[in-house]
């Protein structure tokens, strides 16, 4: 006799099953402090991909010296320490949210010099993928002394120690789809000088460094979050050089945005080549959560409100820039960081991300979802026969998807109250979705 057990929450696509550990259709992506006093568990539930900050190189203090061999994760005991961590990333997960780490961050960026460095760094996020069970990695290295280059390269034929970054992650992908049997998801948020700053003729050689890493990667890169702020001013596509936004405006959102979707040609002397740009799907815009966040080039929630409208083409031009055209499908939001949000800016972008972007989709490659409502199923545990009740759901399709995400059971619904018979299924993990109505089920 099997036992069912209703297992809480996972939101599914409205019309069909995708593959997990994909990106949701929206998001709304936080940084998490490790060092912080907010638990994972405790994280606001507007934020659908959480970025854990950070696996870092740093183990003595002097951030210019770090080695990837160095990397360590250490969480305060305030967050919970490390089982904790992981049960919470558990529970994160069941609720289809996404959770990543993020490697580098100020402190603890570090350069791969080698074919050793490069192999290393596999080993570590090979190591704390299978103690932590993420879902991805986000990449954060940050510092010129990691970054930038001494000599000329393009955007097709990286410097040394950026292509053992590309290469790294591209062999760590592969070794997480035969692991897992799921892509692995990989986000970026370099800093706006590495990559828009090629745009800039009077630069020098760490404008637009990064921006080889993003071209080489092509198709693993599923999302690219520019800071956009702690920086001065930028200049825009088109002219030469461009017009010039400064840090902190609606257009300095505006004009980065619209450079990393349209692409464009270095105007660097050290970087030669034409960036290609990034569909509008794997960009976030990346914005402090308040003053509070972030050095300089803070923004006001009325002033990203403006400029993510006129992006999607759903706003009036909130400053000089004109677009040629709008970006309705932009992925989403990324903010430093959520501990930043909630102790320090009123929970500004955790408020303002579902006014912008609608956060319950379930993703073109995902399952993931939020602001969905648990589906009332019963008995628990049952021996196979399962109630529903509700009275939204009437002449609504009821979908069955075991845990690869194929449909294995499609019902309408024609009743306040439905009686549904599972016990033809194998024992294993099943998702019920029907619209905004989710449910997991355990067969024993």
């Amino acid at each position: 006799m099997k036992n069912y057990l209703i297992a809480g929450m996972l939101a599914l696509g409205s019309l069909a099953f995708k593959a997990k550990a994909q990106l949701p259709d929206k998001v709304c992506v936080g940084y998490w402090e490790n060092w912080g006093t907010i638990r994972l568990s405790e994280v606001n539930d507007a934020y659908n991909v959480i970025c854990i900050a950070f696996l870092e190189a740093d183990i003595d203090g002097s951030i210019d010296n770090n080695q990837v061999e160095h990397l360590e994760f250490t969480p305060t005991n305030s967050t919970g320490g490390a089982f904790v961590i992981r049960n919470d990333i558990s529970t994160l997960q069941s609720k289809g949210k996404k959770v990543l780490i993020s490697v580098g961050g100020a402190n603890g960026s570090f350069k791969l010099d080698n074919i050793t460095d490069k192999n290393t760094f596999i080993d570590e996020l090979k190591l704390f993928i299978k103690q932590y069970k993420v879902d991805g990695v986000d990449i954060d290295i940050e510092r010129s002394t990691y970054i930038c280059n001494t000599g000329w390269h393009s955007m097709t034929n990286p410097v040394s120690h950026l292509q053992y970054l590309v290469d790294g992650l591209k062999e760590l992908n592969t070794w997480y789809k035969s692991e897992y049997g799921r892509k692995m998801i990989i986000t970026m948020a370099p800093e706006i000088k590495y990559t828009v700053g090629a745009l800039s003729p009077w630069g020098n050689v760490c404008d637009g460094a990064f921006l080889p890493v993003i071209e080489k990667l092509g198709n693993d890169l599923d999302l690219l979050m520019v800071q956009l702020y702690n920086s001065g001013s930028i200049y825009g596509i088109g002219g030469n050089p461009g017009p010039a936004y400064s840090g902190g405006s609606a257009d300095f959102i505006v004009t980065a945005v619209e450079a990393l979707i349209e692409g464009f040609t270095s105007k660097n002397s050290s970087l030669s080549g034409t960036y290609s740009g990034l569909p509008e799907e794997k960009i976030a815009v990346a914005v402090p959560a308040c003053s509070a966040a972030a050095f300089s080039g803070s923004y006001s929630t009325s002033t990203i409100e403006k400029a993510v409208k006129y992006l999607q083409g759903k706003g009036s031009k909130p400053g000089s820039r004109t677009l040629s055209k709008s970006y309705p499908n932009l992925r989403g939001i990324m903010t430093w960081s959520i501990n930043k949000d909630a102790q320090s800016c009123g929970n500004a972008i955790s408020t303002l991300a579902p006014k912008l972007f609608d956060l319950g989709g379930s993703g073109s490659n995902s399952i993931s979802s939020i602001k969905t409502k648990d589906l009332n199923v019963y008995p628990n545990p049952t021996n196979g026969t399962l109630v529903i009740e509700s009275d939204e759901l009437i002449n609504k399709q009821l979908f069955v998807a075991n845990i690869e995400g194929k449909i294995v059971k499609s019902i309408r619904i024609k009743s306040n109250k439905e009686t549904i018979d599972l016990s033809d299924l194998s024992t294993g993990i099943y998702y019920l979705k029907s619209e905004n109505y989710t449910a997991s089920v355990v067969i024993k």
